[in-house]
């Protein structure tokens, strides 16, 4: 029980970072179906594996960000998910699951995008390991 109020815990204030820190003037927030900038996914993705697992945690290096759920676009003006994934050690991802999100469509289309990223994989001792790192994402209209 206290593990599951963790992750709510955490989820709300991963939430309010991202709606507050995430101005819609910004030219570096992802566009639906384009091209996921670094910087964004590097600010907003953190890892729930123990830092003390790696030496250098995994580095974005290419993915798309989400559609907005069609579905939604007819009822809702922004949503959100949150999705926790494992980085492999060949840098793809894997296990991707929704931790929250305001409609289940918001944490498909952002699962449906990680699938497909591809990372640097975190390294101990210059070995690639599995890390497991959870990320926001806002859905706005």
């Amino acid at each position: 029980m206290s593990h599951y109020l963790v992750d709510r815990g955490f989820a709300a204030v991963s939430l309010i970072t991202t709606l507050l820190l995430c101005g819609c003037s910004s030219p570096n927030l992802a566009i639906e179906a384009n091209p996921m900038p670094e910087k964004q996914v590097a600010t907003y993705m953190t890892s729930v594996t123990p830092s003390s697992a790696y030496d250098t945690p995994p580095k974005f290096l290419k993915g798309y960000a989400p559609f907005f759920p069609a579905m939604e676009a007819k009822r809702r003006h922004w949503g959100y998910a949150v999705v926790e994934f494992s980085v492999r050690a060949d840098g793809a991802t894997s296990d991707i699951r929704p931790i929250i999100a305001t409609a289940y469509s918001f944490a498909e289309e952002a699962m449906y995008a990680v699938q497909n990223w591809r990372f640097a994989p975190a390294r101990k001792h210059d070995q690639p390991v599995l890390v497991r790192m959870r990320l926001p994402f806002t859905f706005r209209s």
